[in-house]
């Protein structure tokens, strides 16, 4: 259910980013921007678990073709790249902005760097950022497409990748 999880919460980020981008007031952007931090840092504790249970757990054999299985392997690289570099990039956007680090019950995420005095770097991390979240679209919508593809070729097994089936599959 993690990956749900980890679905939903990248829907409302994406959107919370539009909003905060083209909201006319702004109290209400910068609001939503501290929402948008805060949830960037839990997405990126949860894609962190993700992936560890990724390295740990055994991958279900699958019988696919050597393209099929490299572009899977393509495209779930490019999720895993682009779902940590968003909120590593957001993070540093932030703390060169100045703003409040704080997360929840006054815990305050910490800077880890001071960032130069130069707008270059802070440009370049925003196009990064921004560019990224359209990137990620993307590939998340490549990613479905191809899962409900072979969702139609093979559903139980694919219902049970993802959690909505009886067991997890057999690895070999």
């Amino acid at each position: 259910m993690l990956h749900w999880g980890l679905a939903f919460l990248l829907v409302v980020q994406f959107v919370l980013g539009l909003a905060a981008e083209h909201c006319t007031t702004r109290t209400i952007s910068e609001a939503l921007l501290v929402v948008h931090f805060r949830l960037g840092v839990l997405i990126l504790g949860a894609m962190l678990v993700r992936l560890a249970l990724r390295l740990v757990l055994p991958v279900p054999k699958e019988h696919l073709s050597r393209w099929r299985r490299n572009a899977k392997g393509s495209v779930h690289g490019l999720l895993y790249l682009l779902v940590l570099a968003l909120p590593i990039s957001g993070h540093v956007i932030w703390v060169w902005m100045g703003a409040d680090r704080t997360l929840v019950a006054g815990i305050q995420m910490p800077a880890l760097f001071t960032p130069p005095n130069e707008e270059n770097g802070r440009a370049v991390v925003w196009y990064v950022h921004v560019y990224g979240a359209w990137a990620l679209l993307g590939v998340v919508c490549l990613h479905a497409t191809a899962a409900g593809l072979l969702s139609m070729r093979e559903p139980a097994f694919i219902a049970r990748r993802i959690g909505f089936g009886r067991g997890r599959p057999q690895s070999d």
